[in-house]
């Protein structure tokens, strides 16, 4: 019968260290062979604890791991510390993107374990209401014909911030993304504005154009923001919608209110430059900036491979949807928009108006239409 009383083991908060105590205390003062037959085992399983209870006091008495003391497939510290300086260095890709785009050595679960283990894993989000998977639909669509395009605020992102107030660098991303390919293009301004915006979208038909893509066909898509006319009271022969549409062709997809989600492809875009970009490059001047954003987007529209694309990169996705598309289509590169808004700067079909308030020539006195911040040029003498 083991001498145990019931009461202590059930007030027990460690059933197993308590009665390894006892049978120690019970063999100590007894002897093995007592001990054995009260708690109905083994001498050698007595002498074993009465041994590390010598040995070790109490502490022998606890629980030991039994997880062996060598693992013959257990990633080597050496490249645990390869992936912790990868990921480091690039905080916003995942374990897959890390073993596709520098190489390492161990494999995708191995990176995902290291990584969980050192808490560097970001928390997923929950979806309440599942998406609908467009890719098969998209998968469709010619190359290069439907677009989506917004603005980004730079002002938010603190590691960028600094380099931005010193330098004077841009405030505004002005970014078309490719629905097909995936494929981007960015360019920059001081300010939100209208002016920049249609400075963008001309340039942008302009480099389609000039590689035969046919503009009757290209569909441009944007939120209702008052940048892109989404906020104008009524239609005038001037703005964002005239110059697509009138002036080269095209078609302005204006969205509704309260959809982000149908302009997911180009707020993805967001989300992954400013963890791959915004959050992990330094400037030193203005001039590394642009030097850097330029090689930042030839490598995602050339080189990135896109996990939502089944790993392809813009590059080959271009190739497989039309081969007679010139590959030089994406390296149209990020320019300041306010270098186009000076005259004479893009075609005369698409003259930008310069200013919001005043003409670009103030000797004559402006003519203002009815439409807010929009000046028109001054009658040509």
């Amino acid at each position: 019968m083991c001498p145990i009383e019931y009461f202590s083991m059930v007030r027990s908060k460690d059933h197993v260290f308590d009665l390894r105590v006892h049978l120690v205390r019970y063999a100590l003062e007894q002897g093995l062979r007592a001990a054995a037959e009260a708690f109905q085992c083994t001498r050698n399983t007595v002498r074993k604890w009465t041994r590390r209870y010598g040995a070790e006091g109490l502490a022998g008495l606890a629980e030991r791991s039994r997880a062996p003391k060598h693992c013959p497939h257990k990633t080597p510290p050496q490249l645990e510390a390869q992936v912790l300086a990868q990921r480091l260095a690039t905080p916003g890709f995942s374990a897959r993107r890390m073993k596709h785009e520098f190489e390492l050595a161990p494999s995708i679960g191995a990176i995902g374990r290291i990584l969980r283990e050192q808490g560097l894993t970001r928390r997923p989000r929950r979806k309440h209401q599942k998406k609908r998977d467009l890719r098969a639909l998209k998968a469709r669509l010619k190359a290069f014909r439907h677009f989506q395009m917004d603005v980004k605020y730079l002002d938010d992102i603190p590691h960028y911030w600094t380099p931005m107030k010193l330098f004077g660098l841009p405030t505004y991303q002005y970014s078309i993304r490719e629905v097909r390919t995936g494929a981007a293009f960015v360019s920059y301004a001081p300010e939100l504005s209208l002016s920049h915006a249609e400075a963008c979208a001309r340039r942008f038909l302009r480099h389609l154009e000039r590689f035969g893509v046919p503009l009757c066909e290209v569909v441009i898509q944007t939120d209702p923001g008052s940048e892109f006319d989404g906020q104008a009271l009524q239609k005038h022969t001037s703005g964002f919608t005239h110059t697509i549409e009138k002036l080269y062709g095209s078609t302005h997809r204006l969205l509704k209110p309260h959809r982000p989600n149908h302009n997911a492809d180009v707020e993805s875009f967001h989300a992954r430059i400013e963890a791959e970009f915004f959050d992990i490059e330094a400037f030193a001047n203005s001039a590394e900036f642009w030097t850097k954003i330029t090689t930042y987007q030839h490598y995602f529209n050339l080189t990135r491979k896109n996990s939502y694309k089944n790993w392809k990169s813009p590059r080959t996705l271009l190739h497989e949807a039309d081969p007679h598309l010139d590959p030089r289509l994406l390296l149209l590169p990020p320019v300041d928009l306010d270098m186009l808004l000076a005259p004479g700067v893009l075609p005369a079909r698409a003259a930008p108006q310069v200013g919001h308030h005043v003409p670009a020539h103030t000797a004559w006195p402006p003519r203002l239409e009815r439409r807010r911040y929009i000046v028109t040029h001054p009658p040509e003498m």
